[in-house]
């Protein structure tokens, strides 16, 4: 009965159209800008806009759904702040975001040469922060890196000028678990090469 059921499978994929079961692997390259909310408590000690860079690489199935992964890195992004504990202090932060994760992007509809897409997926964050300190000619830095987990949203399209380019413009939101970055809003320019 097993090996009778297997066939049976067999035989109605391979009765199906042959091109919906086609892999298409393909890699990228983005530009982020990324708005983040720190929320109140910490709202004016660290910079809230970073712009960024990214790489990525998927595989298409079905025509309709993907599976792609990422990495990112935004710049050092500076900001002072003084008298925010006591008048006279001067307080400096630096922060760089890195990101790495899978996105889970789907075709809401798909015409070919222009693509609606919507995505969900995982991302790990690392926030490298240094933190500046001075009163009074007297001060101190120190350096930490906080680590969290975020899950991402995102809706978007991609416009196709050839069978194997495609020019991707997303909206994500992104809820995370870490203690200093409560969530974050990117909008993402990239270019995408299907093999």
């Amino acid at each position: 009965m097993r090996k009778f059921l297997m066939a049976a499978t067999a035989m109605l994929f391979a009765a199906d159209s042959a091109e919906a079961f086609i892999l298409s692997p393909y890699i990228g390259v983005d530009y982020n800008y990324s708005s983040l909310d720190y929320g109140k408590a910490e709202e004016d000690l660290y910079a809230d806009s970073f712009n960024s860079f990214g790489v990525a690489a998927g595989v298409k199935l079905l025509n309709l759904v993907a599976v792609e992964g990422f990495y990112q890195q935004s710049e050092n992004k500076d900001n002072k702040v003084s008298g925010y504990f006591v008048d006279g202090d001067e307080f400096s932060t630096k922060l760089k975001l890195k990101a790495y994760g899978v996105d889970l992007v789907g075709d809401v509809l798909n015409l070919g040469l222009v693509e609606i897409l919507s995505s969900v997926g995982y991302g790990y964050y690392e926030a490298d922060v240094t933190n500046g300190f001075s009163f009074g000619g007297v001060g101190g830095s120190r350096n930490f890196t906080e680590e969290g987990n975020g899950v991402r949203f995102g809706l978007g399209g991609q416009i196709n000028p050839t069978s194997s380019i495609g020019i991707r413009v997303m909206y994500r939101y992104t809820v995370t678990d870490m203690d200093t970055i409560k969530n974050m809003q990117e909008v993402t320019v990239g270019l995408r090469y299907s093999f």
